[in-house]
């Protein structure tokens, strides 16, 4: 099977007639892999890594009060990460390029949910400050490879509120760099992935105060190019009921993969021309991650929440299932860790 890695990913799960949480970890390079389940308190939804520590992880929950320090290699919840009784998380953070920071998204609750990106110590995670995102609810947010620029995707809270878009930061000046909005108002921007050479893809819910049937969107920028939200074709936009949850970039073949977990597939579009590729079938794919040999989907099954590995060749399934996963806190991603 090769040095596939590990999927991790929160999730919850019904044991003795209650619901419990669990960070899941699955390791890809055995012959039949299992979910080993990490305790935790809440939901998790989106994980920091460490990056002078690739075992050390901050596991976020959203829209609540939960977050912690895992650490992977003694498997094992160092810390809970708390916040202000004003605040919750909102399910994202990121390290700063020498791990000496962390950054984590958070909705400020006496203020209508607006929003407001908050530091703290990468080490004893004891709170410094907060630095402006340029925009209302922000959700998720990446540090590029310069490991000078924070880039945090601004949802813009209901309809008619602030307008949605993509800010990038400069961590040290607090400037903002550059805006990206997106083509309609009638959309969040919900998540972000970005390849080494700067190309952005952006996936979208309908924004709060629409139906939960409207359509998301997929908006993909090549690096030096421009914002495109995707129109067409007609049958798969249909495809694009609710909430567009999870994006990654293959930059090796040029596509944006992209989840829709109401529309019952996964779109694949050409980073390039924003043209579609391919649409794949599953039920209710909730989260997808990259490895450079396959395309790893979680998505619900009859009786659980199982994963399914895609070829990146051929973009069929290679016979890996894992089930159950316990992955359904929305993302999955790879990293390498000890077993």
């Amino acid at each position: 099977m090769g040095n596939k890695g590990w999927v991790l990913g929160g999730g919850a799960y019904i044991a003795a007639g209650k619901t419990q949480y669990a960070l899941s970890l699955i390791n890809l390079d055995v012959e039949s892999p299992q979910a080993e389940r990490l305790p935790l308190a809440f939901l998790g939804h989106g994980l920091a890594f460490d990056p002078r520590d690739p075992c050390r992880v901050a596991v976020f929950e959203k829209k609540g009060p939960g977050a912690c320090l895992v650490d992977l290699r003694q498997r094992r919840l160092v810390q809970a990460i708390p916040t202000k009784p004003t605040r919750h998380f909102y399910g994202h953070g990121a390290f700063s390029a020498d791990g000496a920071l962390l950054y984590a998204t958070e909705s400020l609750l006496d203020q209508a949910r607006k929003g407001v990106l908050v530091i703290r110590d990468g080490q004893t995670l004891r709170e410094l400050g907060t630095l402006p995102t340029h925009g209302t609810a922000p959700h998720d947010c990446l540090i590029l490879a310069d490991g000078r620029t924070l880039v945090v995707a601004n949802g813009g809270g209901a309809l008619g509120e602030a307008e949605p878009c993509v800010a990038y930061i400069d961590l040290k000046s607090e400037a903002l760099l550059d805006r990206v909005p997106l083509s309609s108002s009638r959309f969040n921007t919900g998540h972000i992935a970005l390849s080494r050479r700067g190309d952005l893809a952006i996936v979208s819910a309908p924004r709060d105060g629409l139906s939960p049937q409207d359509l998301g969107a997929v908006t993909i920028r090549p690096a030096g190019g421009a914002a495109i939200t995707v129109s067409k074709p007609a049958h798969a936009i249909r495809r694009m009921i609710g909430e567009t949850l999870s994006v990654c970039i293959d930059e090796d073949r040029g596509l944006v993969l992209a989840t829709h977990p109401l529309g019952d597939c996964v779109s694949m579009w050409d980073l390039s021309s924003a043209a579609l590729i391919d649409l794949y079938e599953v039920y209710n794919p909730r989260a997808q991650s990259l490895d450079q040999a396959w395309y790893l989907i979680s998505h619900t099954t009859e009786s659980a929440v199982g994963i399914t590995a895609l070829s990146t060749q051929s973009r069929q399934p290679v016979g890996i299932h894992i089930e159950p996963s316990f992955t359904s806190g929305s993302h999955i991603v790879v990293r390498a860790i000890a077993a």
